[in-house]
């Protein structure tokens, strides 16, 4: 399930959940794909934290602004680099139910005494500001910002209007200044 970009509807009573900006990754029960379909070659004692037979989607992840550092771990494949790599789940996308009711059913598969899963908070959006603020915590924190699912959303493989990016507006942009030659014309 991919979202669309927020074009300012009413968030009431979405729910939203902070997009973390790590690297998508779904588990089939069995085995960690990438979200191109590439079986994401993780060490056997980070798959074995996974709960076998259910399906879930999320990302990995190793903390705010550090997605270079990720790739770069993944790229390696080294299992002594994975210690600081966690599986946040924000989906179960094959059990049959609400985005609420699929939350839910994912929380209680994952382990709670794990250090490497982890299910990711939702919160039921009350407002406009209510949205803002969150997305000002989050991105104040270097996190990619919001995403906003439909209460009675059904999972949906690819993009659908049923869950809502929300960015920054006001994202800062990389800008280069060219020292310009005051002899020059």
């Amino acid at each position: 399930m991919r979202g669309q970009a927020w074009a300012g509807q009413d968030p009431t009573g979405w729910f939203m959940v902070q997009k973390l900006g790590g690297i998508r990754a779904f588990w089939d029960g069995s085995k960690l794909f990438a979200r191109d379909g590439k079986i994401v070659l993780a060490p056997l004692d980070f798959i074995s934290s996974l709960p076998p037979g259910v399906s879930l989607d999320g990302e990995l992840w190793i903390g705010y602004g550090a997605l270079p550092e990720l790739t770069s771990i993944l790229n390696q494949n080294l299992s002594d680099l994975w210690k600081d790599v966690k599986y946040i789940v924000f989906d179960a996308p094959t059990h049959h139910g609400t985005y609420p009711q699929r939350h839910a059913f994912a929380s209680a598969t994952i382990p709670h005494n794990s250090n490497r899963i982890k299910m990711i908070p939702s919160e039921r959006c009350i407002g406009l500001e209510h949205l803002q603020s969150t997305l000002h915590t989050i991105t104040t924190k270097k996190g990619a910002g919001v995403l906003l699912y439909h209460p009675e959303s059904s999972y949906t493989p690819g993009r659908t209007g049923e869950l809502l990016e929300v960015k920054d507006s006001f994202e800062e942009e990389d800008v280069t200044f060219l020292k310009c030659n005051e002899n020059s014309r």
